[in-house]
């Protein structure tokens, strides 16, 4: 099923969604995403131990995220930037934010919570989509395969 994929752009979309969750979540909106988790009643673990499981954890999420973004890309055949920039946006909206939506229904995330985690998500696909639309080595340099 995965075969086919542009793995150097998988590994340069990973890096690069890290770093855009480290920034989010750990420099620009570290003190109000905590306050908004406290407000409903979530009290993260912010030890050393539970921050490298939980960043652990989140490395194989993103992995498979971006693998199966590349793996949607490739079979829409979004080769390129502005398909990939489309088709990032399209899997976040119909897909991320859905089901972001529904912590914000049924787990009572509060407007602001949910607005802090979409705004990641939605940053996070299209910066994906960008760079597995747009980077071209190996398999996704060429034409797409039939399945």
């Amino acid at each position: 099923m995965l075969k086919g994929v542009n793995w150097i752009a998988v590994l340069i979309a990973f890096v690069l969604l890290e770093v855009l969750g480290f920034v989010w979540y750990g420099m620009v909106f570290s003190s109000a995403w905590l306050a908004e988790m406290n407000a409903i009643g979530l009290k993260p673990d912010m030890s050393n131990a539970a921050q490298t499981k939980s960043i652990a954890e989140g490395a194989v999420l993103i992995i498979v995220q971006v693998a199966g973004l590349s793996w949607l890309l490739r079979r829409l055949g979004a080769s390129s930037l502005p398909a990939g920039l489309t088709a990032g946006f399209a899997a976040w909206f119909f897909f991320g934010l859905t089901t972001q939506g529904m912590e914000y229904v049924y787990m009572g995330f509060t407007p602001k919570l949910m607005a802090i985690n979409c705004g990641q998500l939605a940053l996070a696909y299209l910066l994906a989509g960008a760079v597995l639309g747009g980077v071209k080595f190996g398999a996704s340099a060429k034409a797409p395969a039939a399945a």
